[in-house]
């Protein structure tokens, strides 16, 4: 007999929704305001803190706990086919950790989630590829997300689990032997205090006169405002 355990420890689930929150602070801002207004750069400091979450999530998915390591995500074309095939019908094989689809959809918004980053530190150089770069990858991300979020209604809807429902609490219905022994809430206090001290640090040493910024920890300086944005600025 299943019960509800524990599957998703504290550090995945403050991710998923610590990260949700600072890509769609990021995406809009840019979207609903001049790009020479004093608020464009919050767009980039939340670009630099979304890359330093999934940072510490690549350390959590190599040492982390049972469901949230990288080993433990069904992955691959056949799997991925396997489990749209399933979805339609009551024959579709259930997932402790992430299914296929969820898999896929992770591994690509952590891919794209650093190429925004680094595409948005190399716009500073006032390269126009750059920027076109950097929003196609900011617009396949949403719609990776959109993707993701429709699958996870269709497979609530279909199965009846709610798999939305179980990043809020971490838990599923399942046999105990596939429960986690802890949700880990120290490691969760490490990730909110880094995250948060890595982000107060690069609101700190902003200058918007300069339009620089300093990575806390390293002493590296680096533009956050892209060159001809700045020159205008001081012409």
């Amino acid at each position: 007999m299943n019960n509800r355990v524990l599957v998703w420890d504290l550090p995945v689930r403050l991710f998923h929704w610590m990260l949700a929150a600072c890509f769609f602070g990021a995406f809009l801002i840019p979207n609903l305001i001049d790009d020479d207004s004093g608020w464009f750069a919050l767009h980039m400091l939340l670009g630099a803190t979304m890359g330093f979450m999934v940072l510490l999530r690549v350390v959590w998915g190599i040492v982390g706990t049972r469901w949230a390591r990288f080993r433990s995500f069904v992955f691959g074309p056949s799997a991925v086919l396997k489990y749209f095939r399933g979805l339609f019908n009551a024959a579709g094989e259930p997932h402790t950790g992430h299914n296929p689809g969820s898999s896929v959809a992770i591994f690509l918004n952590l891919v794209l989630a650093l190429a925004m980053v680094a595409t948005g530190l190399l716009m500073s150089t006032g390269g126009e590829w750059v920027e076109e770069a950097h929003e196609i990858l900011a617009w396949v991300f949403l719609a990776t997300v959109g993707v993701h979020i429709a699958g996870v209604l269709l497979h609530t809807f279909l199965h009846r689990e709610n798999i939305i429902g179980s990043m809020i609490t971490g838990r599923k219905e399942r046999d105990e032997s596939e429960a986690i022994d802890s949700p880990r809430p120290v490691v969760a206090l490490v990730f909110v205090v880094l995250t948060v001290g890595w982000a107060s640090g690069l609101y700190a040493s902003y200058d918007p006169a300069t339009g620089a910024v300093t990575l806390p920890g390293t002493g590296q300086s680096i533009q956050i405002l892209e060159a001809e944005e700045h020159e205008d600025e001081h012409d």
